[in-house]
């Protein structure tokens, strides 16, 4: 009886471990469904943390759904303290298919299967140009040459809208910068890798939108600042300071970001960018306070322009940003589209948030929300085509495309709303006047 009992209790705790050693995952992929090919061939890397029993006994077999529009050319294998299969895909013609990846082991003169991975989505997108930043350069290069002049008397047009005693009253209490720069600096790029780990991103592309959310305030700022009745002289303070904030804080946080998401290398900072950003909006603003002072009819004039012309560049810009921007979401998918619609939303509510706590006067408010929500995606952009290699950039570069034309699209909602809440206040009370 005792012996019958022990033979139980042994076969018992036998199929347990087998079920144990089903149960455990050794395969890891990028956490995506979609390869991009933006040439004819593309390596995928799978890691295995599966022990040999044998030198070399593991393998990998990859089945392909459609071999007529997909082949593997081979696979590869590299052992260290983590065994890496790289598995080198080639096609010539686009479309979508599903890839099986099987984990297999040799033992002896059997074979057993370890780990299978099934219906890995591959979606094939090929570009004629080296790379999709570079083909929406080279397309919208003469639009943007046309409309710089535009934007320098935009603002320098700016420039005569400052009132320059504001700035002693914004150095004495510097809590509206205070709160922008915190918002813009930490909060943001934490919830944005947050976001990006809850949607289960590839490390690229959340990377791509934590450098997104810790980009200083566009020059766009002001621009809203000013159709939405905010304290214009505040947002381009606001905006010159997180820019210069921004050569210590982008460097910080794409190295603590990075190490956190396991990627590895070196980011580089676009420090030039970065002062040209600054130097592009200090000149023209600066020429707009000398026409003030040395010239007042002419400043008179500038002044009454600023508005038509701001509403010109806002929708130049928003076309400008869909036109590239339609480029990239041929590969989104919907938990990259929702982060870029939360990323500035969230921005707005945060600014606006910590600014009515601080019991901060109403234009303010609106001028915290909108420096904190609207970002310099371009600058995001520019750290991740000089850090990462082709593939890579064009997969993270999404972020920075999504969330530009996500602002733009709120912001242009909000306005749209304030103008009709507006027209509608004043209506009734020139009714009642009437009355």
């Amino acid at each position: 009886m005792v012996r019958k009992l022990f033979i139980v209790l042994l076969l018992l705790f036998v199929s347990l471990g087998e079920a144990r050693k089903s149960l455990q995952s050794f395969l890891n992929i990028e956490k995506t469904e979609i390869l991009f090919f933006t040439k004819t061939e593309e390596i995928l890397t799978v890691r295995s943390s599966y022990k040999d029993k044998r030198p070399n006994s593991s393998y990998l077999f990859v089945q392909l759904e459609d071999p007529k529009m997909l082949q593997v050319v081979n696979v590869t294998k590299t052992s260290s303290d983590v065994t890496n299969f790289s598995i080198k895909l080639v096609t010539d013609e686009e479309g979508e298919t599903n890839l099986t990846i099987q984990l297999w082991d040799s033992e002896g003169r059997q074979e057993r299967l370890i780990e299978e991975i099934k219906n890995v989505r591959v979606k094939v997108l090929k570009q004629t140009k080296d790379s999709f930043f570079q083909a929406s350069v080279d397309i919208d290069r003469n639009i943007l040459m046309l409309i710089l002049p535009v934007i320098l008397l935009n603002k320098c047009a700016f420039g005569c809208k400052i009132e320059l005693q504001v700035f002693p009253t914004v150095w004495k209490r510097p809590l509206p910068i205070i709160l922008v720069a915190v918002t813009q600096f930490f909060l943001m790029p934490f919830c944005g890798f947050l976001l990006s780990q809850i949607l289960a991103l590839p490390e690229a592309q959340a990377f791509g939108f934590v450098m997104t959310c810790t980009c200083p305030g566009g020059g766009g700022g002001y621009l809203f600042a000013l159709l939405l009745e905010g304290d214009v002289t505040l947002a381009i303070l606001m905006t010159c300071t997180s820019t210069l904030l921004a050569l210590i804080m982008m460097p910080v946080n794409s190295y603590i970001y990075s190490k956190m998401l396991g990627l590895s290398g070196t980011f580089h900072i676009p420090v030039s960018k970065i002062m040209s950003t600054l130097l592009f909006i200090l000149i023209p603003i600066s020429v707009g306070i000398v026409i003030k002072r040395r010239t007042p009819e002419k400043a008179i004039f500038l002044e009454r322009i600023t508005r038509p012309l701001s509403f010109i560049l806002m929708f130049i810009g928003i076309y400008l940003t869909f036109r590239v921007g339609l480029m990239f979401l041929r590969t989104v998918n919907p938990g990259v589209l929702l982060l870029g619609l939360l990323v500035p939303a969230l921005g707005l509510l945060f600014g606006y948030s910590f600014a009515k706590v601080c019991m901060l006067p109403l234009p303010v408010c609106k001028t915290v929300a909108i420096e904190s929500g609207i970002l310099n995606s371009f600058l995001a952009l520019a750290i991740i085509q000089l850090s990462f290699s082709q593939s890579k950039a064009e997969l993270a570069s999404v972020a920075p495309f999504t969330v530009a034309m996500c602002s733009g699209c709120e912001m242009l909602l909000i306005l749209l709303v304030y103008k009709a809440k507006r027209f509608i206040a004043e209506d009734k009370r020139k009714n009642n006047f009437l009355l």
